[in-house]
């Protein structure tokens, strides 16, 4: 299996060497089991070069809406706490209006509700405690840019309003809630997985004292190096705790969740030793195509386009995934049981002003694919 890697490998390799991006870990399961699980390049270029390992701890941004957010809907749905087609005002009545009576919480999943993709609300942030709030509020109060229902747009907003509508209907806080219903029963390690509290002023300490951790951006607003807080100007400001974004993991932890959702897709999530993260019927309904006129999404999670996806050409059109602005991925073929996990930082030192890990990431997908096997 080694050997049939190489190729693979050679890729990585080449990425780090003609400085594509900084350093990254990659993670192949097949059949459910891993088969492939390296390192390349650095953690951290500056101020000083560090290596990336294996385990070390990625800021994986927008993967928080797919590995958390959708997963925590998915049990609330399963637990008949919540319904997808029910109205998002009923649980948010900040959220009411005239022109967004209908908005569903299944359209906030499929980024089909009408709201635009991004505000700079971290402007008007005075501290991270009244910021959740008043950030979640300008999410709930911003004007519909279209009907919705009728296209996708890939939002923030609604994400933040996902896990907003989250707390509320579980009075329990996104962290405490992803503690309860996704680490805990994977028994994932909080320093493996979670969200880094930035109003605790500990909690970056802690991390940065018990894991090695990928840097991102040299932030000129916070006039240091994003390391151990999240890079997400938003979710900055709320804390580090939202639906959009603030999710720190290793790469063996995204496989864990990748996993068990395959295991419940599958209908083994009741079997021995596999956990019982969400019900059968539930996955599937999240992970089938969402039917929003051109759009790929599911609820939660997006799929392959037919042609130029960042998944690559010879993973299933079937597969669902998602990316993360910092350059982390994570694509799963449940039929397969196959997933890759790529856990990057891109935007180390800089957000690059070049499209080459684009163009990386399809083909890395693709040499996986050929190396487990798979044509087409």
């Amino acid at each position: 299996m080694k050997l049939r890697f190489e190729p693979v490998r050679r890729l990585c390799q080449d990425a780090v060497a003609k400085e594509v991006v900084p350093g990254f870990v990659v993670l192949v399961a097949s059949g459910g089991r891993v088969q492939f699980h390296e390192a390349y390049g650095w953690r951290q270029l500056v101020p000083r070069q560090l290596p990336a390992f294996p385990d070390t701890v990625y800021d994986v941004a927008s993967l928080t809406k797919a590995v958390v957010t959708s997963v925590l809907a998915m049990k609330e749905v399963e637990r008949g706490a919540l319904a997808l087609d029910e109205p998002v005002w009923k649980r948010l009545p900040e959220f009411e209006g005239d022109d967004r009576a209908g908005v569903t919480v299944r359209q906030l999943l499929s980024h089909s509700a009408g709201l635009p993709a991004y505000r700079p609300y971290w402007r008007q942030a005075a501290s991270a405690a009244s910021e959740r709030w008043a950030i979640s509020l300008a999410s709930a109060r911003e004007p519909l840019e279209y009907k919705p229902g009728t296209l996708s747009v890939y939002s923030d907003l609604g994400f933040i309003l996902l896990g907003w509508l989250l707390e509320r209907a579980t009075e329990l806080r996104l962290d405490a809630l992803a503690e309860r219903d996704i680490f805990r029963p994977l028994g994932l390690d909080p320093s493996s997985f979670g969200f880094v509290n930035q109003a605790d002023p500990d909690a970056r300490a802690r991390l940065l004292s018990e894991r090695s951790v990928a840097a991102t951006q040299q932030s000129a607003d916070r006039g240091h190096l994003a390391l151990g807080e999240v890079d997400d100007a938003n979710a900055y400001a709320m804390g580090g705790i939202s639906g959009h974004a603030g999710l720190f993991a290793d790469a063996a932890a995204v496989s864990a969740v990748a996993g068990a959702l395959v295991a419940a897709w599958k209908g083994d999530g009741n079997a021995p030793g596999a956990p019982a993260l969400v019900a059968r019927d539930v996955v599937r309904e999240f992970w089938s195509p969402a039917g929003v006129p051109g759009s790929t999404w599911r609820l939660g999670w997006d799929g392959p386009a037919a042609r130029g996806s960042q998944a690559g050409e010879r993973l299933s059109r079937a597969a669902v995934g998602h990316l993360g602005f910092t350059g982390c991925s994570l694509w799963i073929d449940p039929e397969r049981e196959l997933w890759v996990v790529l856990l990057a930082n891109r935007v180390h030192p800089t957000v690059p002003d070049h499209e080459r890990f684009r163009v990386f990431r399809p083909a890395l997908h693709d040499a996986v694919l050929e190396a487990l096997g798979y044509e087409s």
